[in-house]
């Protein structure tokens, strides 16, 4: 009976399918009083979808670097940035399409869109689409 239930059990392990992504968050640093963050930016395995909100009314823009694998060597490398300039409340969604288990790191933080000049930087995160 004990191997007959342990061989039901392999059979509906093997049956499901992987679970390979992960999901992540990376919070922009603010420098107005009153805000805990300037920005919030998110990597969704589920579909590989950006999202980048605006969490502040500081008069910056949210920015987000992404570096996705193989990741960039140099000090600050990274494949490509997205902005968030529609306003405080907001969020913009940029959907890709990577290979199951492929590395994607994010950072998130705030700048002035028409310069380009952009800090407050958190922390990088990574996921897994």
């Amino acid at each position: 009976m004990g191997t007959l239930v342990a061989a039901a059990a392999l059979i509906g392990i093997a049956g499901s399918p992987a679970s390979a992504g992960t999901s992540v968050t990376s919070w922009g640093v603010s420098l107005k009083q009153g805000c805990s963050y300037a920005s919030q930016g998110t990597f969704d395995h589920d579909g590989e979808w950006f999202r980048l909100k605006d969490v502040c009314a500081d008069g910056w823009s949210p920015v987000m670097r992404v570096d996705v694998a193989p990741y960039s060597s140099t000090t600050n490398g990274y494949d490509f940035a997205i902005w968030n300039t529609t306003g405080n409340g907001t969020t913009t969604n940029v959907n890709k399409s990577y290979a199951e288990g492929t590395g994607v790191c994010i950072q998130a933080g705030s700048g002035e869109h028409s310069s380009g000049e952009w800090g407050s930087w958190g922390y990088w995160t990574c996921g897994t689409a």
